[in-house]
């Protein structure tokens, strides 16, 4: 009645398992080392051996340089793209093995060597179309490109929530709106599949702010996070099987998210049924000591 206001909180549930502890619990048992068998990958497609007896000749540094891969301009693929991975040693060469190549998107290809490439609309832009016939159009030419200039994935489309406009990557992004943002994202998908093409979707998440991004703790109810930052994820997901997904520099109620087995590996794979490469954000592991590969791979990074 006097017009003065009172402040009200409302008891929530908060985590109460250590998430580090419980993800070593369900560590899958080492492999033991075999050295060379003679075997190719070309043996696993072909039911001539598992996967797991495949894996077993690759040695250690092999291993390493496999999940690591080659960073920017790595001359064993398309010049000026972002990355090559897998077969990036002759080792890894003989065994089959062959080397994939990324590059940056999503607002067409970024090849940083003077190569010309179709410059496209934003993500935003794209999602106020609401029209995702028309998107599959344009992805399918984005796909043939990128087929044309043997690129096997793009760094896109981006799909983090715009919670806030001061965001500065906000133009990658589709929608503040996760349904939207999941059918544009699913649309884009399928259409470059069409031409053998992968597509990382990205930031996974809770990625909502550029300033501070690698040391930005992203709180929320696990309903908030499921409702709205996760959805249009588990949409594109369920509806497009993309290759692969890209974990974001950002902590998740204090836990980084390349390092959160939750969303990487409860809810991705688990949950959703994902079956592709889940890898980091270029440079995740430099940010501090609690996000080393290690723990990034135990969360369900396939990709460092």
């Amino acid at each position: 009645a006097d017009g003065t206001y009172q402040a009200v909180t409302e008891e929530v549930p908060v985590r109460t398992a250590d998430p580090h502890k419980r993800r070593e619990e369900r560590m899958p048992k080492t492999l033991e080392y075999t050295g060379d068998k003679g075997y190719k990958l070309a043996d696993v497609l072909d039911k001539k051996v598992s996967m797991d007896e495949f894996v077993a000749q690759i040695s250690e540094a092999d291993l390493i340089a496999m999940f690591r891969g080659e960073g920017m301009c790595s001359p064993k693929v398309t010049a000026g793209t972002a990355a090559a991975f897998g077969g990036v040693t002759e080792s890894l060469k003989a065994l089959g093995i062959p080397v994939g190549c990324c590059a940056d998107g999503p607002s067409g290809i970024r090849m940083d060597c003077g190569t010309k490439a179709f410059s496209l609309p934003n993500g935003t832009l794209l999602g106020c179309t609401f029209n995702t016939e028309l998107v599959g159009e344009l992805y399918e030419m984005t796909g043939r490109e990128l087929r044309l200039n043997k690129i096997d994935s793009l760094l896109g489309p981006g799909m983090n929530i715009h919670r806030n406009p001061l965001n500065g990557r906000n133009f990658e992004y589709i929608s503040e709106d996760p349904l939207l943002t999941g059918r544009i994202c699913a649309a884009q998908v399928k259409a470059m599949a069409k031409s053998g093409i992968g597509s990382t979707i990205k930031h996974f998440c809770g990625n909502n702010q550029e300033v501070g991004r690698s040391t930005s703790d992203s709180v929320m109810s696990e309903r908030c996070l499921r409702e709205i930052y996760l959805k249009g994820f588990e949409i594109a997901i369920t509806e497009s099987q993309p290759m692969s997904i890209m974990t974001s520099y950002n902590l998740i109620n204090g836990v980084h998210a390349a390092n959160c087995e939750d969303t990487c590996t409860k809810a991705a794979r688990c949950e959703w049924g994902f079956q592709g490469v889940i890898m980091t954000d270029w440079t995740t592991t430099e940010i501090d000591e609690k996000c080393a590969a290690s723990g990034c791979m135990r969360a369900g990074n396939d990709l460092v």
